[in-house]
């Protein structure tokens, strides 16, 4: 190889900067399709375009291995697939930025990437238990373990990306984690693809470190996951699941516990899997007290110490890996005394849970009706009057919503008059025409958490109907607003018809 290992990096870490830097001087991804990350942490609307500088540093990189290496090295099926497979990641998510696309779809195209890049090498055939010694064959069920592997790996990094810097540093952590790896195995084509998606992740964490200019997306999410998932499968020996495989999953296992106990919540709270929420981990460190920056530093910390774990698992033989597991368990238990968590609190919350599963989906089916109902209204007033009849079903018992200088407010008659929960949040769609809700509900018709959720999926229920009326409308949405003439007649005679009077 003609070039210094270090230029690679050097090359990512440029394009990807460069590109991402061009993209916002011309405003690119800061048009009217922009919508509004109701659960994100910042305020308005970021562009998500990151993923457009990862995925040319990883092309970038990629084309120049190609080129350098011996044909041995990196002109193999499973390069191709590499290749192939981070680019139709890239595509996918960055569709859905552009154009919000169903779960169910975009599951299923990632199911199509990982029987791809099963059928063309890169894949999990049999597992080899580190540390112990045996290993037995998966036989189908290796074509199933591995589809799952990098479905997972696409979703676990785009779940994580709630928090400025938050996806992007423990993204470069594992490409750190991958390169030790693949150059320890003596593999330059994954040596020199991880070191290039290093100097990638690298110049889009200065644009992406708190305060954020812009965001990976579900683009750079799901092409980074991928190239994870990808370039362990690499590291590892002939398909079998060694410490090349482990690694990774344990520099993982802050992302890996904090979803896998968001699946868990919202499946007891009768919520969609998938649906996002304000109680990961960087949420609740934020609500603490910690600032942004330092929530990320903790939570790089973490990061940081479960890598040492992985590292300890692959250069050690797993020697030190029931030290360093014991010790994890330990702080864990820390962790959890300092919240305060008891299993007699876990038991209560459970059993709150279970009782507001139908209140839970009621409000998640109100809140798609009043989202369809948009391309109906034919003003702000009626958008106001169905939300009015949304959040009585829900059981609010005062609500006052401000949109620049006009306010409305509505009381329901006849409800308790008693202590009450309030809930405030303001948003506002490319940054115009803040909105402000303010949500009160006795304290007799709701405990506290139940108050918490339900008023946040109000909150994103206005939130995407804003986004809504201003894709259909192509103005924001106000009190005053009326909707643009429907080419359509018969959509037309029905919004003329449409009166609300709730």
């Amino acid at each position: 190889m003609s070039l210094p290992v270090l230029f690679f990096l050097l090359l990512g870490c440029f394009i990807s900067w460069v590109s991402i830097y061009g993209l916002l001087q011309v405003g690119f991804g800061s048009g009217n399709r922009a919508q509004p990350q109701h659960h994100h942490t910042h305020v308005g609307v970021i562009p998500r375009i990151g993923g457009v500088g990862l995925v040319l540093g990883f092309v970038a990189t990629y084309l120049l291995g190609f080129f350098l290496l011996d044909k041995s090295d990196n002109q193999s099926l499973m390069h191709y697939g590499v290749f192939a497979g981070a680019i139709a990641a890239f595509l996918l998510g960055f569709v859905d930025d552009l154009f919000p696309l169903g779960a169910k779809l975009k599951i299923l195209v990632q199911t199509g990437i990982g029987l791809v890049a099963y059928f063309t090498g890169l894949s999990i055939e049999r597992v080899a238990v580190p540390f112990f010694g045996f290993e037995f064959e998966l036989g189908f069920f290796g074509l199933l373990v591995t589809v799952f592997w990098y479905v997972s790996m696409m979703n676990l990094i785009n779940l994580i990306d709630g928090l400025d810097g938050l996806a992007g540093g423990i993204g470069l952590m594992l490409m750190i984690l991958l390169a030790f790896l693949s150059f320890s195995k003596g593999s330059p084509f994954s040596f020199i693809l991880s070191l290039g998606m290093v100097g990638a992740i690298i110049g889009f964490l200065f644009h992406n470190f708190p305060p954020a200019k812009v965001y990976m997306g579900d683009s750079g999410a799901y092409m980074i996951g991928f190239v994870i998932a990808a370039v362990s499968l690499l590291n590892s020996e002939k398909g079998a699941v060694l410490a090349a495989l482990v690694a990774p999953i344990l520099a993982l296992a802050l992302p890996i516990i904090d979803v896998g106990y968001a699946v868990i919540r919202r499946g007891i709270k009768g919520l969609p899997l998938f649906r996002p929420d304000r109680e990961h981990i960087h949420h609740r460190l934020i609500r603490s007290g910690l600032s942004h920056r330092n929530t990320v530093l903790v939570l790089y910390s973490v990061s940081l110490f479960a890598l040492v774990g992985g590292l300890l698992s692959f250069a050690s033989q797993g020697r030190y890996l029931p030290i360093f597991l014991g010790f994890a368990f330990v702080v864990v238990l820390f962790a959890l005394r300092g919240q305060k968590i008891t299993a007699n609190s876990l038991r209560a919350y459970v059993d709150e849970s279970v009782r507001s599963r139908q209140d839970n989906r009621n409000a998640i089916i109100l809140k798609g009706w009043f989202v369809g109902e948009i391309e109906r209204a034919g003003s702000g007033e009626d958008v106001w009057s169905d939300f009015q009849f949304v959040l009585k079903k829900m059981g609010f018992s005062r609500v006052v919503l401000t949109i620049g200088e006009e306010q409305r407010e509505f009381v329901v008659s006849g409800e308790p008059q008693s202590e009450e929960f309030v809930f405030t949040e303001t948003h506002s769609l490319r940054g115009e025409i803040p909105a402000i809700l303010v949500l009160s509900g006795s304290k007799e018709n709701f405990t506290e958490n139940q108050f918490a959720l339900l008023a946040d999926i109000a909150a994103e229920t206005w939130s995407r109907a804003s986004a809504r009326w201003l894709e259909f409308n192509e103005i924001p949405l106000t009190f005053d607003s009326k909707a643009k003439e429907s080419l359509n007649p018969q959509r037309q005679k029905l919004r003329k018809s449409y009166q609300p009077s709730y």
